[in-house]
C-alpha cells in the first residue's frame, strides 16, 4: 500500500492528511478515499443529482474523467476501482463531496422539527460538484421526465456521439460533438421535443454566446437568470444544474416529490404554488436550502416505496 499525497500544499495535521490523501493497493489498482461519517455514497448518488450511475449490491458503476470507475464503500472509506492517477482521484473525491463538513451541516438542519425527523433516513448525503455541461444537458432532458427514460437517453446520447472508453460504456459527448447532430440522430437517442434544446444549446456553448464558467463566477440571481435565458431550461432545471453543478447552496429545486414533502410536511397539506415553496425555503434554510431539499427529496420517495 502507498500514499498518494492529495497534492495541496502547506503543513498539514494528521487527521487532514488522512481524509485528503489517496491510499493505493499497486497490485489491485484499487484507491481508497477515507471519508468523514456520516458520508453516505450510495445515497448520494441515488437522490437525484446524476443519472449515469449504476448502482447495485456491488457499488456504483459510472464513467470519471474518460474512464469507467467502479466505487464501494467500505469501513475504511470510499474504495475506487479503474482510477489511479492522483490528479483524477482529487478530482474524484471533490466531485463526491467528500470534504463537505456533513456532521456540521446535518447539526444545523436538526433544528427544523421536520428534519430532524427525517434525518436519521437520510444522513449521510452530500451534494455532488458536477462537471457543468454534462449536468447541464442532463436535466433539460430531465424536464418533464421518468428517471428510467432519463438514464435510457444519456446512454443512447454517449453511444451516438460520445467516445467508446470500455466495452458497453461512452464518455459524455461534448458540445462540439452534438452541436453538429442532426435532429434525427437526437431523436434516436429517445430526447423527444428535447433534441432541438440539446442542439442549440450545444452550439450557443460552441460559438461563446453561453459561458459556463460566467455562470460559476456569477451570484446566484445572476447565474439563475443567465441559465433561464437557455431554451429548455426552467425554474426547476435551473435550480438543479446551480445547486449540483456550481456549488449555489441557496437554490432549492421544486419538483413533483419536494413539492409534496412541503405541503404535506410544513402546511398540513395545503397547496402552495412552486414560487411559494422555493421562497419559503430561502427563507427558512438560507445557505442550506440545497440540502434540506436533497433530504426532503430522499425522504418523501422513501415513504412512497414503503422503506
Amino acid at each position: 500500500m502507498v500514499a498518494s499525497d492529495s497534492g495541496e500544499r502547506g503543513p498539514l495535521d494528521l487527521v487532514t492528511m488522512a481524509l485528503r490523501s489517496a491510499w493505493i493497493d499497486s497490485p489491485g489498482g484499487i484507491a481508497l478515499l477515507p471519508v468523514r461519517p456520516p458520508y453516505h455514497l450510495y445515497r448520494t448518488l441515488g437522490c437525484g443529482q446524476a443519472f449515469r450511475w449504476r448502482i447495485n449490491v456491488a457499488g456504483a458503476t459510472g464513467v470519471f474523467r474518460g474512464k469507467p470507475v467502479r466505487l464501494s464503500q467500505t469501513s475504511d472509506g470510499i474504495a475506487c476501482e479503474g482510477l489511479t492517477d492522483e490528479s483524477a482521484l482529487h478530482d474524484l473525491r471533490h466531485y463526491l463531496g467528500l470534504d463537505e463538513p456533513l456532521e456540521s451541516i446535518e447539526g444545523v438542519l436538526r433544528q427544523d422539527p421536520v428534519l430532524e425527523r427525517v434525518l436519521p433516513a437520510t444522513s449521510g448525503l452530500a451534494l455532488l460538484h458536477q462537471e457543468p455541461w454534462e449536468c447541464l444537458i442532463s436535466f433539460i432532458i430531465s424536464a418533464f421526465n421518468n428517471i428510467p427514460k432519463i438514464e435510457l437517453s444519456l446512454h443512447r446520447l454517449g453511444r451516438q456521439f460520445g467516445e467508446q472508453v470500455d466495452e458497453g460504456v461512452w464518455a459524455f459527448p461534448s458540445p462540439d460533438q452534438l452541436a453538429g447532430a442532426s435532429l434525427r440522430d437526437l431523436r434516436r437517442c429517445a430526447l423527444g421535443y428535447r433534441g432541438p434544446y440539446v442542439r442549440e444549446v450545444s452550439r450557443r456553448v460552441v460559438s461563446g454566446d453561453l459561458d459556463l464558467q460566467a455562470v460559476e463566477r456569477a451570484e446566484y440571481p445572476a447565474a439563475r437568470r443567465i441559465l433561464l435565458a437557455l431554451p429548455g431550461v426552467g425554474e426547476k432545471v435551473a435550480d438543479c444544474v446551480l445547486l449540483f453543478a456550481h456549488a449555489k447552496g441557496e437554490a432549492f429545486p421544486v419538483d413533483v416529490w419536494v413539492k409534496r414533502a412541503v405541503e404535506r410536511w410544513y402546511f398540513g397539506g395545503r397547496r402552495k404554488t412552486e414560487r411559494q415553496i422555493r421562497e419559503f425555503a430561502h427563507q427558512r434554510f438560507g445557505p442550506l436550502a440545497g440540502y434540506a431539499q436533497q433530504h426532503l427529496f430522499h425522504a418523501i420517495r422513501r415513504r412512497r416505496k414503503g422503506e
